[in-house]
């Protein structure tokens, strides 16, 4: 029987598989609100087959993207994006809306969700490092690189910001984190970075001012959730006064935000404050009872609680080893585009990670991400999952290239050691004929 060999880079392919299995064990261990949430259609039993489905459907989408030579999505680049990029629109079609918490989450189809700007942002990821490769040139200007580059992350952030204004500023800050990497001029990204501050600052005044106007402007669309944001960040920085956002403004979806965020980073820090050194065991957290959220946005917080602060500090390990792999691997890659593919890739599931980390030990605001190949989800683990079977394309790629480059070097160096023994041989007859002819007859 032959035997089945995966190459790229095998301390990803370890990573990986070790998020599959904590993403298993700690899902099952805090399902309990889900199934106490809907106990007619749910028990701990389903949520851990549900949430097995997702993981063994993640792995059939790397090993999928893995098949591929990457080369293939250089080719297909445009195409996903412009996919991606359909898919964003169809959210404001009304009929294909799910809504959550006040706003558009998903796209229903066929009586399913699928999670749009998990798929957008790897498009974009994909989009960019093929635009960084093929407009080398034209982005080394200022006009070349806001209209090759910049003007389709302002074009997806705006979009997305109208129902996520984390996930908009989480691209945005990949996307400079790759112009940075591949060397586009700094002056250009410092501009960008100004820009976007003013244009944000322009949003909130503009969303005060209509305000003042007419209170009922924060039930406009475009408003959706400027003013939940703002409280967030209100509260945040004044966890325990009394918040200076004007409540009766507020529409009663983002009350209810308010009141759910405030109440799942309470319980966030009670677990990680009761988790201790060691945890209380795995299965054996309560903090899963009282946190809603407890099996995605704030799963880290529970599995802090049950493993303790080594679990916390060996899943910021893995990450980070994750990272400096990719980082590494970004080093050998033979062209522009698979270098910025592995490291926006790279960079989207460790950013993601850690920003979820930092709002679990309420560091920074909440942001609602999830924590990537580990929290309850369908499509989030689907597309990250992919994400990673690309960068281990990209690592088989490089291996091969590098298995035929020491080939060669070795055949060179067999080929070199045959000529100089050859010529050894040609001098050891040369020597014995002349001592021949030396010899009297």
């Amino acid at each position: 029987m032959a035997r089945v060999r995966l190459r790229g880079d095998r301390v990803i392919w370890f990573i990986v598989a070790i998020f599959a299995m904590i993403s298993i064990i700690a899902v099952f261990s805090v399902g309990s609100f889900l199934a106490r949430n809907d106990p007619d259609i749910m028990s701990k039993t389903s949520v851990y087959l549900e949430q097995l489905g997702s993981v063994a459907l993640g792995f059939a989408a790397l090993f999928v993207c893995y098949a591929f030579n990457y080369n293939v999505y250089r080719k297909l680049a445009p195409y996903i994006f412009a996919l991606s990029l359909l898919m964003l629109l169809m959210l404001f079609v009304p009929a294909l809306q799910d809504k959550r918490n006040g706003a558009v989450r998903g796209l229903k189809i066929f009586g399913h969700t699928l999670q749009v700007f998990e798929f957008v942002k790897v498009g974009l990821i994909i989009f960019l490092s093929w635009s960084l490769e093929k407009y080398t040139k034209e982005i080394r200007t200022l006009k070349g690189y806001f209209l090759k580059l910049l003007v389709w992350v302002l074009a997806v952030c705006a979009c997305i910001m109208v129902n996520s204004f984390s996930s908009a500023l989480l691209l945005a800050l990949i996307s400079m984190m790759m112009f940075y990497f591949m060397d586009v001029k700094l002056k250009y990204l410092l501009l960008t970075a100004g820009g976007a501050v003013a244009l944000i600052a322009l949003i909130f005044g503009v969303y005060h001012l209509a305000l003042a106007i007419n209170p009922k402007a924060a039930d406009a669309a475009i408003f959706n959730r400027v003013g939940t944001v703002e409280s967030r960040i209100k509260n945040f920085a004044k966890p325990d006064a009394d918040s200076t956002v004007d409540l009766t403004k507020l529409t009663k979806e983002q009350l209810e935000d308010i009141d759910r965020d405030q109440r799942q980073s309470e319980s966030a820090k009670i677990a990680i404050k009761e988790g201790g050194v060691l945890g209380k065991g795995v299965g054996k957290g309560t903090a899963r009872h009282s946190l809603s959220m407890a099996f995605s946005d704030f799963i880290f917080a529970a599995i802090v609680e049950e493993t303790g602060l080594v679990g916390g500090l060996f899943i910021i390990l893995l990450y980070l080893i994750f990272l400096f792999r990719c980082i590494s691997l970004s080093f050998k890659c033979p062209d522009a585009f698979s270098q910025a593919l592995v490291l926006g890739l790279a960079f989207l599931i460790t950013t993601q990670a850690f920003l979820h980390i930092l709002v679990n030990v309420r560091l920074i605001p909440i942001t609602g991400h999830t924590l990537p190949l580990i929290s309850h989800g369908g499509t989030a683990y689907l597309v990250l999952s992919a994400a990673v079977g690309i960068i281990l394309s990209v690592s088989r790629s490089v291996s091969k290239l590098e298995e035929e480059r020491r080939a060669a070097e070795e055949a060179a160096a067999a080929q070199a050691g045959g000529l100089e023994e050859a010529a050894d041989e040609r001098q050891e007859t040369v020597e014995l004929t002349v001592e021949d002819s030396d010899k009297p007859f």
